[in-house]
């Protein structure tokens, strides 16, 4: 009789753990599938969401010497380079970089580094940018300045006018010639 007990007991404290388990695996699951799905990425070259003629959307840039927004480009052509640590097309695009640097910042240009990623792993690309310029920051991917220009792919640039108009806006390393930007 006591061995009909405590194999009753065992056989109640199994199913007891089973409608537990059950439980929680039922609510991970439901939790998983109220998880919208991923947006679409949208099909057709990468774009910025800035085009030619229009005016630079406002933007704050966080850099080592202080926060500078779209307002101390004014008076100068500018070019705004959004790179990312981890992106082999954007270390081939460095040479291009410091050819427009090197043309065009002596006449009063500026030359504004976007680094999308997490600080730890952009030392090495703000190295490589920051003799050209000071004014470099790192934010987190899809950080605040990279959404106002709509940068989704890397590397990316805009150039800008005197006027802080946009003159030219490309995606990927082969879009500084097309664009024309080391002529700027």
């Amino acid at each position: 009789m006591s061995h009909a007990i405590t194999g009753l007991a065992l056989l109640a404290a199994v199913t007891l753990v089973n409608a537990l388990l059950t439980v929680a695996v039922t609510k991970r699951w439901r939790a998983t599938m109220a998880t919208p799905a991923p947006a679409a990425t949208p099909s057709g070259p990468p774009a910025l969401a800035v085009s030619e003629g229009e005016r630079a959307p406002a933007f704050t840039l966080h850099t080592a010497r202080g926060e500078v927004g779209e307002s101390a480009l004014t008076g100068h052509p500018a070019l705004i380079c959004f790179l990312r640590p981890d992106c082999g097309p954007t270390r081939e695009s460095l040479p291009g970089i410091r050819r427009w640097a090197e043309a065009n910042t002596p006449s009063g240009a500026r030359l504004v580094a976007v680094v999308n990623g997490q600080p730890g792993d952009a030392g090495p690309l703000l190295e490589a940018v920051g003799p050209l310029t000071e004014l470099t920051a790192t934010e987190p991917p899809n950080g605040p300045v990279a959404r106002a220009f709509g940068v989704r792919h890397h590397p990316s640039f805009v150039l800008l006018d005197a006027d802080g108009t946009v003159t030219g806006a490309g995606v990927g390393q082969g879009s500084l010639p097309e664009l024309d930007l080391l002529d700027a």
